[in-house]
């Protein structure tokens, strides 16, 4: 993957120290909750800092788009909740396969939203299973392998339905900074609709 290690490595250290501290937390006797999404978006050949600049963002004729289940339970701070969600997305465009991941997802839930429709933020990280080779990776960094990790960022906006909402999340697959081999990764900037039942 094409960034400097070094500068990344320390806050995704704390972000997945944070997430297992978070599922070790006692759940309240509260019941959970399941939600049903669909998503679609366009990959990019950048890495995935530069995604979140917006005249950097090179998209590229790769298309995703897939469905999600998911699961969340409050935890006793009831601004947050814990889930996991099983995904499943088609490519289309540069690349045929289809992509499954099972990430483990803390999202925060603002008392005092700015701006006010802001619903909640997410972090998501776990595995990602590619059925074939990802060309865009093959593409982005010269070879790739079908297993690797994933993790996602998202935010989450109301809508004027109280059980949908819509949300716009950066969907990343990579070698975990040389966790696993080959180096390689790729970003998709998606948009979906997920309602709670």
């Amino acid at each position: 993957m094409r960034f400097a290690v070094t500068s990344i490595k320390t806050p995704m250290r704390t972000i997945v120290i944070a997430l297992v501290c978070a599922w070790a937390t006692p759940m309240t006797a509260q019941q959970g909750e399941w939600t049903a999404a669909v998503f679609g978006g366009v990959m990019t050949s950048n890495a995935f800092e530069e995604v979140f600049q917006p005249n950097k963002i090179n998209f590229v004729d790769s298309q995703i788009a897939g469905v999600i289940l998911g699961y969340e339970l409050r935890l006793p701070d009831d601004r947050w909740t814990l889930g996991a969600e099983v995904q499943v997305a088609k490519h289309f465009g540069l690349q045929h396969h289809t992509e499954i991941n099972l990430p483990v997802v803390l999202r925060y839930h603002p008392k005092k939203p700015w701006p006010r429709p802001l619903e909640s933020v997410a972090f998501g990280i776990g595995g990602s299973h590619a059925t074939a080779l990802p060309q865009v990776e093959i593409d982005n960094d010269g070879a790739t392998r079908r297993n690797q990790i994933y993790w996602l960022f998202e935010v989450e906006f109301a809508t004027p339905q109280p059980r949908d909402t819509m949300f716009l999340r950066l969907h990343h697959r990579s070698d975990a900074f040389g966790l696993l081999t080959p180096s390689a990764g790729s970003n998709a900037v998606v948009f979906g609709l997920r309602r709670s039942f």
